[in-house]
């Protein structure tokens, strides 16, 4: 694994723990005098998280299966293989 991607990793994981640990210990936040939802914690780890676990997958060559079908083994037919007429 690269570096910088070792190091990105490793910082998304983190803010992921961190966001989490708002959401179980109930940390108040407000910014200009608005309070930040608790909830909201729960789901920024839960989108940080899976950022950082699609990129340490990728950096080995690890991918999701594709949703709807699989078009990396499309055939092109040669001018040999092709039916007669």
């Amino acid at each position: 694994m690269k570096p910088f991607t070792t190091l990105t990793v490793l910082f998304l994981a983190l803010i992921a723990v961190l966001q989490f640990l708002r959401f179980v210990f109930a940390w108040p936040i407000s910014i200009e005098g608005m309070a930040i939802p608790v909830w909201a914690s729960a789901i920024a780890a839960l989108f940080v998280a899976i950022l950082a676990t699609m990129l340490w997958k990728e950096s080995f060559g690890w991918h999701m299966q594709p949703l709807i079908g699989d078009f990396s083994e499309r055939r092109i037919c040669k001018d040999s293989e092709r039916l007669p007429d």
